[in-house]
């Protein structure tokens, strides 16, 4: 099991695989109640009556899980991007695994303001058992994202793009639910595929793994976790960087009009932890890709300036960032130019540097 437990740590899931569970939780069934039984940080919330009106996200998370902390910067950011617009966030952890509350005290008081944001403790373990066990999903890290009216909108890993999206229109109420029915559709299309690779990973069957993570894309192309599976597999337990390298080129030629898609994979090659494995050409063969098929969208214009800052084309980076605050609605576009602005500071600064 060590292997299957560097592959998630890369990724950014947990390392525990359980046998798939009957999801009793689906997406547009009522929010079940939220039982807390220590707030260690923030004022104590009633989701129930608090909730009304506003969007929710619950992110279950534990001290003893990697992913889970490498997601604190990002769920920090979202949370204060949101919070005067009608967002309510609460971090989540319990007991498992023998976790005591004076650990997870003595931890978020460790994080300080890099950890900005509610966090409870449910010694019940209730509210797991609720929100994730009753999804049938099989860690953590995850989010339920609750919309206005107190129905589950949305649930799955914290680090997938779409949720923020999802996030962002129900905040502007544009949330559209027969596009997220299409999207339950192809979700429940899918999910053999992850009951096959569960057990194909509790084997060690990786070939396998692999073959079913590509059936799933052939399905999602932007399914975010099976781009990341497929990637990780190939480099970590294969040792395969070139056929990593001949799959996502396959990818990009049968994806070459899918601007999400080519964003996602643009930025995953340059997100590897070890500094040897990132592919800095083939994130901009994506990112070129996306910039032609989704200049209107700006979270896509924006993964598109990222890359291209990471490899040291400040202009380009500007270029598209410029793009993505012309695209971006009334909650993004503040965030969309402090990233133009840091991208025009350091253009300053490497212009005006002197080399001794």
């Amino acid at each position: 099991m060590r292997g299957i437990k560097r592959i998630l740590l890369t990724i950014g899931l947990v390392a525990v695989f359980v046998a798939p569970v009957s999801a009793a939780l689906k997406v547009g069934d009522p929010a079940p109640p939220v039982m807390v039984t220590d707030w260690i940080k923030g004022k104590p919330i009633d989701v129930a009556k608090e909730g009304k009106g506003k969007v929710v996200v619950l992110e279950f998370w534990a001290t003893w899980c990697g992913p889970c902390i490498q997601m604190i910067p990002e769920t920090n950011a979202l949370y204060q991007r949101y919070k005067d617009n009608g967002l309510i966030l609460i971090a989540i952890t319990d007991s498992s695994q023998g976790q005591m509350l004076k650990q997870v005290q003595n931890f978020v008081a460790q994080q300080g303001n890099a950890m900005d944001y509610p966090v409870a403790f449910d010694n019940t373990q209730r509210t797991y058992a609720s929100y994730v066990v009753s999804a049938g999903v099989m860690g953590i890290p995850h989010s339920v994202v609750i919309d206005k009216k107190g129905n589950i909108a949305w649930f799955g890993h914290p680090g997938t793009p779409k949720m923020k999206r999802v996030i962002r229109d129900l905040l502007l109420d544009q949330y559209d639910p027969a596009k997220e029915e299409r999207l339950l559709a192809l979700q429940k299309k899918v999910e053999p595929y992850w009951n096959d690779f569960n057990e194909a990973a509790r084997l060690g069957d990786w070939n396998k793994c692999i073959s079913l993570t590509k059936s799933v894309l052939e399905v999602n192309p932007t399914d975010f976790d099976a781009m990341r599976f497929t990637v990780a597999l190939y480099v970590d337990e294969l040792k395969s960087v070139d056929d990593m390298r001949k799959w996502v080129k396959s990818f990009l030629e049968k994806n070459k009009n899918n601007g999400e898609s080519l964003a996602m994979i643009g930025s995953l090659m340059l997100a590897m932890p070890n500094m040897t494995d990132r592919q800095p050409d083939l994130a901009v063969q994506a990112v070129q890709l996306a910039s032609k098929v989704a200049s209107a969208d700006p979270e896509v214009m924006t993964a598109v300036a990222q890359v291209y800052f990471q490899v040291g084309d400040i202009d380009s980076a500007i270029k598209y960032q410029k793009k993505a605050v012309e695209a971006s609605n009334v909650l993004d576009i503040d965030s969309a130019k402090e990233s133009l602005k840091f991208f025009e500071t350091c253009k300053s600064l490497h212009s005006t540097a002197k080399v001794d």
